[in-house]
């Protein structure tokens, strides 16, 4: 499992948010449905492709909902980059698992042609729990 996932603040700094051992139990975060672990929090949602989320179904047939978010520490790659398939176009992906469990969360996906974001986290919103 390659494992690089870094969280800055935008000063460049390490946030104490990308670690998942230190997150505040108080704080409200969006956990794992399984094992409940931290992944990320509800402010680093983004949109991309003019929205936040996104339903798309992979080729054998299985269809996803999945919401896009800058980071999420408690999610760590688990394949290489692929560009097969892929469902934002000049991007790779790789599968997203989950640090405490390995239930796959989602993908990671990340640009190939310089696009903003340079990498983002499409995470299946089944697979997590909101506050």
């Amino acid at each position: 499992m390659c494992v690089d996932l870094v969280c800055k603040k935008i000063s460049g700094e390490t946030d104490a948010r990308s670690d998942p051992e230190t997150m505040a139990q108080e704080d409200p975060v969006i956990i794992c449905r399984n094992c409940h672990l931290h992944i990320t929090w509800p402010e680093f949602q983004i949109e991309v492709n003019q929205g936040f989320s996104h339903t798309f179904a992979n080729p054998q047939g299985h269809v996803f909902e999945i919401g896009c978010f800058s980071t999420a520490a408690g999610c760590v790659k688990a394949s290489a980059p692929s560009s097969e398939f892929s469902w934002f176009n000049g991007y790779v992906w790789s599968v997203g698992i989950c640090r405490g469990c390995q239930t796959q969360l989602g993908w990671i996906f990340s640009s190939t042609e310089g696009k903003t974001p340079a990498r983002f986290f499409g995470l299946i919103l089944e697979t997590l729990i909101f506050p």
